[in-house]
């Protein structure tokens, strides 16, 4: 046993003699085991512990605010393009998926896997998405 495993050991028992673990949620009780494909194998109990205790990586929670913002400008694009100013709403537009690129891009770096990453926005892409009425609600 090296020391690292030595000192890991102490610190678990030591937990346990002094009590530290005989009050904790959902003690007793089945795990609540929900498989995630994409999680590497080795970290799938750290992670499904996390998820039951009402935690998250840091990475995971940016992701979910970026689809949200993605979704409230695709919203509002198309809301945009029905009042009629193009000009502005384009300019408007290159802002704000400018400005979530940038973020994209900062997540991306942070993501553990590239199959993890988001895409950046086109304005073309997104021209061509509020037009066809895909986004009708945020």
């Amino acid at each position: 046993m090296n020391l690292f495993e030595w000192i890991a050991e102490e610190k678990i028992r030591s937990a346990i003699e002094s009590g530290q673990w005989d009050n904790l949620p959902g003690k007793g009780k089945p795990l609540q085991w929900q498989e995630n494909p994409l999680e590497p194998p080795e970290w799938r109990m750290a992670f499904s512990l996390l998820r039951q205790n009402g935690f998250s990586l840091p990475w995971l929670e940016e992701r979910k605010e970026i689809e949200a913002e993605i979704s409230q400008f695709r919203f509002q694009f198309a809301g945009l393009l029905s009042s009629g100013d193009r000009p502005a709403e384009m300019d408007w537009a290159k802002s704000q998926i400018d400005r979530l690129n940038r973020r994209i891009f900062r997540y991306n770096l942070g993501a553990p896997s590239e199959r993890f990453h988001l895409q950046p926005l086109k304005l073309e892409r997104e021209l061509e998405r509020a037009q066809s009425g895909q986004d009708q609600n945020p």
